[in-house]
C-alpha cells in the first residue's frame, strides 16, 4: 500500500519534528498513543492518531504483517461506528477481512470476528440479506472451529434464526432454532432458561407458518421449564 500524507493542520502537526522538519512517524507508534487517548476518553484525538498510522503503515507482505494491517483497520473502524459514521467503518472492516482472506489466511477468530461486525453493520443499515450472509459463514467457521455445543454457537443460532424469520424464510429459522434447542436441552441448571427462550422463538416460527397447535406446545413446554427453575432456586 503506498504512503500517503494526511492533509489539515491537525495531521500535519503530528508528522513535524520538533525541529519542524517533515517525518514520517512510525505507525506503531501512533498506535499506542491512540491507545492512551482512548484511555483518556479523547475519542477524536484516539481517530486522528489512528488515520495517520493508517497513512504511515508499510507495505503488509507477511501473514503476520497484513494481521496488523487488519487490527489497525478494526480499531479505527470501531471508533467510526461510536462515532455513528457507519460507511467509513464498513469500508475499513472489509479492507481488514481481504488482508486476512489473502493466502495464507489470518486468525479464523479474527476473520469471525470481521464478518460479525459486518453483519452487524448491514443490519444496522436495514440490510438483512446480507446481513444474514455474513451471519451465515460465521456460523460455518465458529462451527468448524469451536464445536456445535459451544456459547458462541448457540448464540449465532439464535441471532440467525430470528434474522431468517424476519426476512420470511421460516423454514430456514426453524431449522437454526431446532439446532440450538437441541444443544440448549442439555445444559445444566439454570442454564436451560435458554431452552425455554429457544422453545418461545420456535412458537413464533411455528405460528407464523399455521402451526398453532405445535406452537401452543412449545410455549408449554417453555413455561414448564421456568416453573421448574423458579422451584430449584
Amino acid at each position: 500500500m503506498t504512503q500517503r500524507w494526511l492533509s489539515g493542520l491537525s495531521a500535519s502537526a503530528l508528522l513535524l519534528g520538533c525541529a519542524g522538519e517533515a517525518v514520517r512517524p512510525d505507525s506503531e507508534r501512533l498506535r499506542q498513543r491512540a491507545v492512551v487517548a482512548l484511555a483518556n476518553h479523547q475519542t477524536a484525538s484516539a481517530q486522528k492518531f489512528l488515520q495517520a498510522a493508517l497513512a504511515a503503515e508499510k507495505p503488509a507482505l507477511t501473514r503476520d504483517q497484513r494481521a496488523t494491517a487488519a487490527d489497525l483497520r478494526r480499531e479505527l473502524a470501531g471508533i467510526d461506528v461510536s462515532m455513528d459514521d457507519l460507511r467509513a467503518a464498513e469500508r475499513l472492516y472489509r479492507e481488514a477481512l481481504t488482508l486476512l482472506l489473502y493466502p495464507p489466511t489470518g486468525p479464523t477468530e479474527a476473520i469471525i470476528n470481521l464478518r460479525t461486525q459486518l453483519a452487524s453493520l448491514c443490519y444496522r443499515q436495514g440490510r438483512l440479506p446480507e446481513a444474514a450472509e455474513f451471519y451465515r459463514e460465521v456460523l460455518r467457521l465458529e462451527t468448524s472451529s469451536l464445536g456445535t455445543e459451544h456459547p458462541d454457537v448457540r448464540n449465532t443460532l439464535s441471532i440467525l434464526g430470528g434474522l431468517e424469520l424476519k426476512l420470511g424464510r421460516r423454514t430456514e429459522a426453524e431449522a437454526l432454532f431446532r439446532r440450538q434447542l437441541a444443544v440448549a436441552q442439555k445444559l445444566p441448571g439454570a442454564e436451560k432458561r435458554e431452552a425455554a427462550t429457544v422453545l418461545d422463538n420456535l412458537a413464533d416460527v411455528l405460528e407464523q407458518s399455521g402451526r398453532s397447535a405445535e406452537a401452543t406446545e412449545c410455549r408449554s413446554q417453555a413455561k414448564q421449564i421456568r416453573h421448574k427453575l423458579c422451584d430449584e432456586c
